[in-house]
């Protein structure tokens, strides 16, 4: 019968089967697990940056409150020596015989004058951002903590995950290396030989009378005998090793 192994025929098939799809998932699993190892540093180091971003939010607000703190005190020490210069010259005012140096000195004045409307105009708008940044950095500090905590809780997520994987990829190893060690060397060879062939899949289900390696319909006769599980029976179009699981219904163990 096509797809069906001469080797393969004998009590313990069915077992070996069992072990073969088992060391076909345990190998799979494997590979994963590899996958999300490789990806877990990556994954924990754009969260540490994600964190330090968010530390970043709340630095920046107090230091735009810092600069314009220095900036409004900058404007009004500038604001009054104006006023103390304006003083001094109306002052002068007194003083002055010729109307070319009255008019000089007013010209004066009215510069200062404007230049300390328009710092005291500035002061004005610096002082109500201070106000809204004030008002709104506590809202910011709450925010940013929560971020903060959340991106925390992820990061130690993710160690954890790690070090599940790594349980799971020793435990994995040791349970292949078992396996390997019970199946004989020419099912193992068909196997290694499947997989290198075939994108790593050697063993694949069959359900709906399909392949599920390559969705190929099987005919009857041959499926009829891969759901017995007793011979060792390859797809007629990818020549995979062909394996029935029964589906477990609700409840059973």
């Amino acid at each position: 019968m096509q797809g069906v192994h001469p080797f393969s025929l004998g009590e313990k098939m069915k077992e070996q089967l069992q072990r073969l799809w088992r060391l076909q998932r345990i190998e799979l699993s494997l590979i994963e697990a590899e996958r999300e190892q490789e990806e877990q540093p990556g994954k924990i180091r754009l969260l540490e940056e994600r964190l330090k971003a968010e530390e970043k939010k709340v630095e920046e607000a107090k230091r735009r409150l810092q600069e314009m703190e220095r900036r409004r005190r900058s404007l009004e020490r500038d604001l009054e020596e104006e006023k103390e210069k304006i003083r001094r010259s109306k002052l002068r005012l007194l003083e002055v015989k010729t109307n070319k140096e009255y008019e000089a000195i007013l010209k004066e004045i009215e510069w200062s004058e404007q230049t300390n409307s328009s710092r005291e105009e500035e002061i004005l708008q610096i002082l109500e951002e201070i106000d809204t940044l004030e008002a709104e950095l506590p809202s910011l500090e709450r925010s940013v903590e929560e971020e903060k905590g959340r991106i925390s809780r992820q990061i130690e997520e993710l160690k954890e995950k790690g070090e599940e994987l790594e349980r799971n990829i020793e435990a994995w190893l040791r349970e292949k290396d078992e396996i390997m060690g019970t199946l004989p060397k020419d099912l193992l060879s068909l196997y290694e030989k499947l997989k290198e062939r075939r994108g790593g899949l050697a063993v694949v289900l069959v359900k709906n009378e399909a392949c599920q390696g390559c969705y190929v319909h099987i005919p009857p006769q041959l499926y009829n005998e891969v759901l017995k599980n007793n011979r060792l029976i390859t797809c007629p179009n990818c020549q995979r090793i062909l394996y029935w699981e029964e589906e477990k219904t609700e409840g059973s163990d």
